[in-house]
């Protein structure tokens, strides 16, 4: 029977890892054709800064348009509402009875499938197909024994391993007007940024135009990762990813230029830019959220009792990918493997380096190493 790779995503955008593994998937199989088909609103995870659903289909044209036997289809977007597979293959199966039809996936789509919605149902119209990204190594392994093991069927994968490649970073360091050369393909490129399809907001505007480009780098580190820890510890994603990307939006701003920012007595100066930042973000951005001011305010010294979102918010900023001080993956690690541990742990890591530096220590710190560590 001829074979065919059903290949689904937001993709929001499609970037170069999506081609490289829609090739080498059907390079592996011998599949004579493939629909890559942009889904409507995925019901497994929450997408932020989407692009149009014309655009999305625009994008994909041109990402594997060129690829023989590919076929990008509108099939979800047309039905609207919810996109789920088990739907969507059964259309496929109607469409193209004469194909055996695999779907193509990643490790963490094959290691939660079974609380899609009628996996059954899936797997009575197609085989997945897993394609890993680096350092899914062992977790491809056990993911694969587990599919087995629950579903009485086996999963079949390619040899290809991925890059770590993310559309949402895509996407923010468009918005932040950081390069993206290397992760799309030309064409798509040019596309998104004729029609401006990721279109900065005024948050985005204040913090391009406001911060060096270095800044930049690190401000969208702890989006990424404060995105990450909110989403696994249940906080508001969307505040979390707000509060980082203004975290330090007054890092190179005059205090005296504001003179109505309340700066407490004896603050010390690498400390000012969290009330600047805070004060920007409320009179001048027009931030209403009491929560994400507060996280900001306090993102460099902490505080006693911090919110969820401020805990998030100060850990992201300490830990981030590219922070490089001794002990930061001792403290990436305990962060894994518990977020309030690795929160008291940066905390404590912040104040210890204040301290060995011989420079004043914000009398708040204190107070929040007092309030965690004292209560233990």
């Amino acid at each position: 029977m001829k074979r065919m790779i059903f290949f689904g995503g937001t993709f929001d955008p499609p970037h170069n890892e999506h081609i490289a593994e829609l090739k080498a998937a059907m390079r592996e199989t011998g599949a004579e054709k493939a629909v890559v088909m942009p889904t409507a609103n995925p019901p497994h995870k929450e997408t932020f800064f989407k692009a149009s659903d014309e655009n999305r289909l625009e994008m994909c044209r041109l990402a594997f348009g060129d690829i023989k036997g590919v076929e990008i289809s509108d099939y979800e977007i047309a039905a609207g509402g919810k996109s789920y597979s088990y739907l969507t293959l059964e259309y496929l199966k109607n469409e193209y009875p004469d194909y055996e039809i695999l779907f193509l996936m990643g490790t963490d789509m094959l290691s939660t499938f079974k609380d899609w919605k009628n996996p059954d149902g899936i797997l009575a119209c197609a085989t997945p197909l897993l394609c890993e990204r680096s350092g899914d190594g062992e977790k491809k392994e056990k993911t694969l024994a587990d599919f087995k093991a629950k579903f009485g069927v086996e999963a079949l994968s390619v040899s290809y391993v991925g890059k770590e490649v993310s559309s949402t970073e895509i996407k923010l360091k468009k918005l932040l007007k950081l390069p993206v050369d290397d992760e799309l393909k030309s064409a798509v490129n040019r596309l998104i940024d004729r029609l401006t399809i990721y279109k900065p907001d005024k948050y985005f505007e204040f913090v391009s135009e406001n911060e060096k480009p270095k800044r930049v780098e690190h401000t969208l580190g702890v989006m990424l990762c404060a995105k990450e820890l909110a989403s696994r510890e249940g906080a508001d994603v969307k505040k979390a990813l707000l509060s980082a990307l203004l975290h330090d939006c007054g890092k190179y701003l005059a205090a005296e230029d504001y003179p109505d920012c309340e700066i407490p007595e004896g603050t010390p100066e690498p400390v000012v830019h969290q009330y600047l930042g805070a004060y920007i973000a409320e009179k001048v951005l027009g931030v209403k959220d009491e929560e994400v001011i507060d996280a900001i305010k306090y993102h460099t010294t902490g505080k006693p009792d911090m919110s969820l979102l401020g805990k998030i918010i100060f850990t992201a900023d300490m830990i981030e990918r590219g922070r490089n001080f001794d002990s930061v993956d001792e403290l990436r690690k305990i962060v894994a493997e518990n977020f309030e541990k690795g929160f008291e742990a940066s905390l404590k890591r912040s104040l210890e380096f204040v301290e060995k530096q011989g420079k004043p220590v914000c009398e708040l710190t204190r107070e929040a190493y007092d309030f965690y560590f004292k209560k233990q």
